[in-house]
């Protein structure tokens, strides 16, 4: 049996997060089924759709395995399936990932045979085993009923077998797996010179940073990407999850790879790639422990804000901690409610206030438009947030600012339907995922609109943040000293922006960026929306999860999602 495995990119550029999906599933295979595996980086290596027909005819696989790690890929997978099916059509396809929550559309419009959810190891390995007894034919289809974890079609139905029991098991990626079939030096990348900190940050700013916050040993040696758990311990509603829950993994066992990377590697800062770093107190504080005795540097990927406290940043940052990611998303209780963050604005601002009292990097993430969202509760985020500011001008400042997303397996996407934002038939909630591909999240284009406001006047909301959080931190610092210290351009135009009275700032932002991004047709038409068709309050008043919303009024199931439909709510 010949296995071709290929990752489906998440957008236009290369992450530098290891393909660890790809190496759990060589990994986990059953010995047994004899299987001839290799894998292409697509992902990596942006090919054409020719060239990768090229490497599957070169090949000559019998199963194409889809790596599909987000549900926004839709579009791709749908042009990339057909494509190997029309051209290559004697390969069964497999797809694996969070797409598989949209599952019923994917094996009912692309030429995908079998989508594989959750964990998906033993489920795949007994899906191969049993077409390798049928001498990869599909028919009858009956035949995998009792595999669970899958969905295909049956007898012209899209069919879901229920969850498989999960291993919860927390894996570590396999770079000597990777260097087999892709360029290890873009996942192993040095820190000083490599792009997991700079590209988050000003490219201006990080050179200092780095001397100053780094152990000097471990400046040009490599980044290591380590999990220390899996899963989240809550179930925000614009984030979906396949893993139900949270587990921690042995510390021991993370320790003993942390030593691997650093004496086969020459690894001198880990990188913990995972949702929650921090939740089991107990295993971190062994695993922080290591890394002090180690002299490593380290980042928290993912830290919840009610994970930590002065204290422990101290201590992180005493262990050789540089940087925390917290997922901040807003300064406003009603909207933290709304996302079911299960923390509050005061947890939001003293985890930032502590990082920068430790002089501990993190990029403030904002996501805007929420259901709830106000001119209101944007201000109060621009308030909150403002009271949290670096003390130190030496240390990076930077934001990442988005409108929220409606995603596949999402409360906040079923929302978008039930709200009609998205529509009701197959054929209307397939056009929205197609466009979804190689969105950027920072722009309105594709943001449905949860807002009781026309898409025109709310476009300023997030150079709006920008400037209005800039021109805090200008207050703070000082005018001239900001302009001496950060080469950014936002802190020229927050210069210009912060001499006017806030009014007349904020007045010809939103309508100078409305005339600038929709031009002078679209300014025309929302002045006239605004004067002869209102647009209705439907929004502003959401104040609670977007979940209980859903239970309290549940959408009816469409005939083609009948055995699928459950697939939807995630895990």
């Amino acid at each position: 049996m010949k296995l071709l495995l290929l990752n489906i990119p998440l957008g236009p550029y290369a992450t530098t997060d290891a393909p660890v999906a790809i190496t759990r599933v060589i990994e986990n295979l059953d010995p047994a089924l004899d299987c001839e595996t290799s894998f292409y980086d697509v992902y990596l290596e942006t090919p054409t759709l020719e060239q990768i027909l090229a490497r599957v005819k070169a090949f000559e696989p019998d199963v194409i395995g889809l790596s599909a790690i987000l549900s926004h890929n839709y579009g791709y997978v749908k042009k990339l399936s057909l494509y190997l099916k029309e051209n290559y059509p004697r390969a069964v396809q497999v797809l694996g990932g969070e797409m598989a929550s949209v599952g019923n559309i994917v094996v009912r419009r692309t030429a995908v045979d079998f989508c594989v959810t959750g964990e998906s190891e033993p489920t795949f390995s007994a899906l191969l085993g049993r077409l390798k007894e049928s001498d990869f034919h599909l028919e009858p289809r009956a035949r995998f009923k009792d595999i669970p974890g899958l969905i295909f079609m049956l007898d012209g139905e899209s069919h879901f077998t229920g969850y498989a029991t999960e291993k919860r098991e927390v894996l570590q990626i396999n770079y000597d797996l990777v260097a087999r079939f892709s360029n290890i030096n873009h996942y192993l990348e040095p820190a000083f010179s490599g792009q997991r900190l700079r590209r988050s940050y000003n490219k201006t700013e990080m050179d200092d940073f780095f001397v100053e916050h780094f152990r000097p040993e471990n400046l040009h040696k490599l980044i290591g990407q380590v999990s220390a758990s899996i899963g989240c311990v809550a179930k925000c509603t614009f984030c979906h999850r396949f893993y139900k829950g949270y587990t921690a993994a042995d510390p021991k066992s993370v320790n003993d790879y942390i030593d691997m990377l650093v004496e086969k590697y020459d690894v001198g800062t880990i990188f913990f790639w995972e949702e929650n770093w921090g939740s089991d107190k107990k295993a971190t504080r062994q695993i922080v422990e290591h890394l002090k005795a180690r002299r490593l540097n380290w980042i928290a990927g993912a830290t919840r804000v009610s994970t930590i406290d002065d204290e422990t940043i101290r201590e992180w940052k005493e262990a050789g901690c540089v940087q925390i990611g917290f997922g901040i998303e807003t300064g406003s209780q009603k909207i933290l409610d709304t996302m079911e963050k299960k923390t509050t604005v005061r947890q939001n601002v003293e985890a930032l206030r502590s990082c920068y009292r430790h002089r501990l990097l993190t990029c403030v993430l904002v996501l805007l438009g929420m259901p709830g969202e106000t001119e209101e509760t944007v201000d109060e985020t621009i308030r909150n947030l403002s009271t949290a500011l670096p003390e130190d001008i030496r240390l990076p400042y930077d934001m990442a600012i988005n409108f929220f997303q409606a995603i596949p397996g999402t409360p906040g996407y079923e929302y978008a339907r039930a709200v009609g934002l998205i529509g009701s038939s197959l054929d209307e909630e397939e056009r929205y995922l197609e466009g979804l591909y190689d969105v950027d999240a920072s722009s309105i284009k594709h943001y449905l609109n949860f807002t009781d406001y026309e898409r025109e006047e709310i476009v300023y909301w997030r150079h709006y943040v920008l400037l209005e959080l800039t021109a805090a931190y200008m207050r703070k610092h000082g005018v001239l000293n900001c302009l001496r210290h950060r080469k950014a351009r936002r802190y020229k135009y927050a210069l210009v922006y912060m001499s006017l009275p806030r009014p007349v700032r904020r007045f010809l932002l939103k309508y100078g960026e409305a005339l600038w991004y929709f031009g002078l047709g679209g300014f025309s038409s929302l002045l006239y929306r605004k004067v002869f068709r209102a647009r209705p309050k439907r929004f502003s008043g959401v104040d609670r999860s977007l979940r209980a919303l859903l239970r309290a009024a549940p959408l009816p199931i469409r005939d083609d999602d009948r055995n699928t439909a459950v697939l939807r709510a995630g895990r």
